[in-house]
């Protein structure tokens, strides 16, 4: 789950931020809308066990919601992110950047303020 003071910058995109399970679990939400476990299984090929335990921990998190749906008398559970992709880089930017200000204060403002004008 997504630790500011564990960013791995060595990873590509979300991976940064998430475990590369959850990351593709959010990707293949995003990409093909609400899902149950066994669909999610099928597009990632991650275990079954493996999508149950994260999507949990995700949904605690609060990326993910859990309805409830009742097929043939049964229970089963339909999966959707809470949040686009663009929000969530949204979040994820201003938890660095306040991380960052907090940390180092004026020499982060600077640093950014640099950065801004070179793009």
């Amino acid at each position: 789950m997504v630790k500011i003071d564990r960013i791995n910058l060595s990873n590509k995109g979300y991976t940064q931020f998430f475990c590369p399970i959850e990351s593709n679990i959010l990707e293949t939400l995003w990409d093909m809308g609400n899902m149950t476990t066994s669909q999610i299984t099928e597009h990632t090929n991650i275990p079954l066990s493996g999508v149950a335990g994260t999507l949990n921990r995700l949904a605690k998190a609060g990326y993910v919601e859990r309805n409830v749906q009742k097929v043939d008398g049964r229970v089963r559970y339909l999966y959707m992110p809470t949040s686009s992709r663009g929000d969530v880089a949204s979040d994820l930017t201003n938890r660095v950047l306040d991380s960052l200000v907090d940390c180092f204060g004026e020499l982060a403002l600077e640093n950014l303020s640099k950065y801004t004008s070179k793009k």
